[in-house]
């Protein structure tokens, strides 16, 4: 459980002014989020204004201290170049001040695209800002990656001791290809043999920044704006058709026990098929797609992902980088969504072992 007091104490010290409220916005399967505002302009970072509210970005989890470092480069990065992102104002990697490394960044307008209060404001709030939302995706993917620092944005995917530089296909299969072996995940076998069979036809691609976990609960708006895009942890350099294809897999697969309404029933299955079925001819008409790759990608990015929850199944939330109690969301009804998805976009057949998480 978090101290909240002796977070705000510590924060207090830290920043060397006093501060005024701070709350808990939100709690992730790897970060937990907060609000706060300063009472007085803090004397050892005189750039955060006070009595606005801002946000702190608690990292947690097994690689936190590289995920808070890669986070807060990209979204520096981005800033620089206009980009539709909060700014950060410090990052913080040492462990002392609060317990572990955290990000100060501005309370961006708004909230997230996908609100879950109720049906009839998700749905409003949806439709609203819902082709923002893809343009901002298209944007992000048209920037050039070579500009200025964001060729060093450094990669997030690589299996254990693999190199960085590999295209980022490449890295995704070895990172499916180790999780399987470790998992062990053997329903996941067939459909990662046929991708990597059709891999070299699919290598070679133009580079683009990619976000690798951009769905509508990451991208905050206000009305028909988007006022930013958060969790940039997974942030990459490579294919635009992975980036786009692992948004329609969660668009796709991502099912929730409250609100009823997002479950694995008519109600919850028909709202994401329209989510997916808007998303990619929306993304297409912006940025024209190669639909045979984007067809692998699909398969791609879906057995990446469940290859991450057969991982947190079978070995627990820590081996991937999350926090323990992360496993609440892999419930069987996103396990089972996902498995099917993955088997049509596959063309194989996909299953993973629903047994009980390791205590």
């Amino acid at each position: 459980m978090l101290d909240l007091d002796r977070i705000r104490s510590g924060l207090s010290e830290y920043l060397k002014t006093r501060v005024a409220h701070l709350k808990v916005l939100a709690s992730g399967w790897e970060t937990t989020v907060f609000e706060f505002s300063l009472a007085e302009r803090s004397a050892r970072f005189p750039s955060i204004p006070a009595v606005r509210p801002m946000v702190l970005r608690f990292y947690q989890g097994a690689f936190a201290d590289a995920k808070g470092q890669r986070e807060h480069y990209t979204m520096t990065r981005l800033t620089e170049v206009g980009h539709c992102v909060p700014r950060p104002y410090l990052f913080e990697l040492a462990h002392d001040a609060l317990g572990a490394p955290f990000l100060v960044m501005e309370r961006v307008a708004g909230g997230p695209l996908f609100a879950i209060r109720s049906f009839p404001q998700a749905f409003k709030t949806f439709s609203l800002g819902f082709f923002a939302f893809v343009r901002a995706h298209v944007k992000l993917h048209r920037l050039d990656p070579g500009r200025g620092g964001l060729a060093n944005i450094p990669r997030a995917c690589a299996a254990a001791g693999g190199s960085t530089s590999a295209p980022l296909l490449d890295r995704v299969l070895a990172v499916i290809a180790e999780r399987v072996e470790n998992g062990p995940l053997p329903g996941l076998r067939p459909a990662l043999a046929s991708l990597l069979a059709r891999a070299a036809r699919f290598r070679e691609a133009p580079a683009s920044i990619v976000h690798m976990d951009y769905h509508p609960q990451n991208v905050m708006v206000s009305g028909v704006r988007v006022t930013g895009v958060i969790d940039w942890v997974n942030t990459d350099i490579g294919d635009r058709h992975l980036d786009a294809a692992m948004t329609a897999a969660i668009l796709s697969s991502s099912a929730m026990e409250h609100p009823r309404w997002m479950r694995d029933n008519l109600a919850g299955n028909t709202l994401r098929a329209t989510f997916t079925s808007l998303y990619i001819p929306l993304y297409h008409a912006m940025a024209p797609v190669d639909f045979d790759r984007f067809r692998y990608c699909q398969a791609v990015a879906s057995l990446l992902r469940l290859s991450m929850l057969g991982m947190m199944r079978t070995r627990g939330p820590e081996m991937v980088g999350f926090r323990p109690e992360a496993i609440g969301e892999v419930t069987p009804a996103v396990v089972r969504l996902l498995s099917r998805y993955a088997s049509r976009k596959s063309g194989t057949d996909v299953g993973l072992e629903m047994s009980p998480s390791p205590a």
